[in-house]
């Protein structure tokens, strides 16, 4: 189990962070998240060997969001 932090940019409001949040809550692998407005992140528990944090970010960049991997 691995703990990947997602930087978001243009969530601008709660509707948006739900929508994430469901996002990110999708994919095979995710065992819980956590999405912020401010600052605009997400935590994400999940198996590695399942998802890369990469694929996370590509997954809410799909929905419409600017997604990176942050630095830890």
């Amino acid at each position: 189990m691995q703990t990947a932090t997602l930087t978001i940019d243009g969530m601008h409001c709660q509707g948006c962070v739900q929508i994430v949040q469901h996002v990110i809550e999708q994919q095979a692998g995710v065992k819980g998240c956590s999405v912020s407005l401010d600052p605009q992140q997400a935590r994400v528990a999940h198996d590695a060997d399942q998802v890369s944090a990469q694929t996370l970010a590509k997954a809410v960049q799909e929905a419409g969001y600017k997604a990176t991997v942050a630095d830890r």
